[in-house]
């Protein structure tokens, strides 16, 4: 071979490689040849995480054919050009999820959050009473095998209100009280019960008594499940009367905290011995972690810490007239939210300016995950309030709101989220939704119409109905 000929062999050679080298490295950061617009661009990504696991994912109209393995939980989906692409999820037997989806170049787009459900959720009978009994009011209790069941009954000696622990697992119930009522009484026996435990031992419950005029508190204990103690009695051996709530003292057996029109006191049966808080005309009081906090006539709103057992002043709410209509504490204690009779729904964080989030709302419910917090205007609108900085599969501020376009709800609707803090679950009239807060194109948002009776939702995506003498309960989530 002649040196001349070696010589265009090397350099040709060295061509090559050099143009193989620089193609090899525009490939490692994701540059490709676009087709459809015949120029080299630098791609993205998807990341998709999904509930239940195995699912299809569509991109245009295509599937993609990619699955989550054994040890992935998500699918990723590279190599795309930066534009937009119709993204679906799809499951036989489950609703399709779909979104108008944007990719940037070099970027990854999450959607980790994607849940679908069944087009026919699970729905079995948890509880059937006679034709002379209907279930007025119940309660699921956090062990998942025992609910507490209101009953009004119908027999030869007249109507009678029940209230029972029925246990699912084995099929038995125990009835903890029973009063005469008139026909057209409903028992209302658990307006203001309180558990000491998820898998409770005692309960408190309350009965309007008719002949005295007061609300009458009574103690139920597993343990002695023949007998009520009547709480209020006792409370008035220490002149603690016109007594509006009694729940347990935290960690503490025979010990309790008794909210009168005056103040709040602390009793404990054992040692015989009450004590009061720092509390002067309270107007209610509720137990996070291990604070009490209380809202009092002046607009005052304070929280006691039981470990340090001192007293803060948290804020103070301006109004002429302090009238609430509901308020709730937030999981980590950090904010509380107070809804007013005016429908002025106000933030309170301590060291902060009271904030009010809207002036016409009606409802409101913070996430499991202290971030947020959703409400429902009059209007029938539902809002996303973000309390802090968010940059999970979206991306918002504090303070920042969303409007969950395509769900509007009624008055008597309920509001819960969902344990992920990305879905909402809404009880409105015979309807159940589930909804997406992901704003970024439309909301997915799956609806049911399960018939009229009384709901409760819970974080698990469990929904419990009664209507007339049966009780069922529905499962959204099918786990795989």
């Amino acid at each position: 071979m002649k040196k001349k000929t070696r010589r265009i062999m090397f350099w040709s050679i060295v061509g090559l490689f050099v143009v193989a080298g620089a193609w090899l490295l525009v490939y490692s950061f994701g540059y490709r040849v676009d087709w459809q617009t015949l120029q080299i661009s630098q791609t993205g990504g998807l990341y998709i995480k999904t509930s239940p696991k195995i699912t299809d994912v569509f991109l245009d109209g295509e599937n993609t054919n990619k699955k989550s393995g054994l040890l992935s939980t998500g699918i990723f989906v590279q190599n795309l050009f930066p534009r937009s692409y119709q993204l679906k999820i799809a499951k036989e037997g489950y609703f399709d999820w779909s979104k108008k989806v944007q990719i940037e170049p070099s970027l990854v787009n999450n959607f980790s959050h994607i849940i679908l459900l069944p087009q026919s959720p699970l729905k079995e009978n948890v509880y059937e009473a006679t034709s002379t009994v209907e279930i007025t009011d119940f309660f699921p209790l956090g062990n998942k095998e025992e609910i507490l069941l209101e009953t009004k009954i119908k027999n030869k000696s007249g109507w009678f209100g029940a209230l029972s622990l029925f246990n699912n697992k084995n099929a038995t119930t125990t009835e903890i009280f029973r009063k005469k009522i008139t026909s057209t009484e409903n028992p209302d026996l658990l307006s203001g019960f309180v558990l000491d435990d998820s898998n409770p031992n005692q309960i408190i419950f309350s009965d309007y008594s008719r002949s005295s005029g007061q609300t009458i508190f009574y103690l139920w204990d597993r343990l002695d499940p023949d007998q009520t103690v009547n709480l209020s009695q006792a409370a008035s051996a220490y002149n603690l009367t016109k007594i509006r709530k009694i729940v347990f003292y935290p960690f503490e057996d025979g010990k309790y905290i008794i909210e009168t029109s005056k103040n709040i006191a602390v009793l404990d049966l054992n040692r015989k011995e009450k004590s009061f808080l720092a509390a002067e005309n309270p107007l209610d009081f509720t137990i996070s972690g291990g604070n009490l906090f209380w809202l009092d006539k002046e607009g005052g709103v304070y929280s006691y810490n039981f470990i340090l057992k001192n007293t803060s002043p948290l804020a103070i709410i301006e109004s002429e007239k302090i009238e609430i209509t509901n308020w709730a504490v937030s999981v980590n204690s950090s904010s509380i939210a107070v809804l007013m009779k005016n429908n002025e729904l106000l933030l309170i964080r301590s060291g902060q300016p009271v904030k009010i989030i809207s002036p016409v709302a009606q409802n409101f419910s913070f996430s499991p995950d202290n971030k947020k917090l959703a409400y429902q205007e009059v209007n029938g609108q539902v809002k996303i309030y973000f309390l802090e900085d968010f940059n999970q599969d979206i991306n918002k501020k504090l303070g920042e709101e969303v409007t969950l376009d395509g769900l509007t709800v009624d008055v008597s609707s309920q509001m819960l989220w969902f344990k992920d803090s990305y879905h909402l679950i809404v009880q409105n009239g015979e309807k159940i939704m589930f909804a997406e807060i992901d704003d970024r194109d439309k909301f997915n948002i799956f609806q049911y119409q399960f018939g009229l009776g009384r709901y409760i939702l819970n974080g698990e995506g469990v929904i419990f109905r009664s209507w007339g003498s049966l009780l069922e309960k529905i499962n959204l989530i099918i786990s795989e």
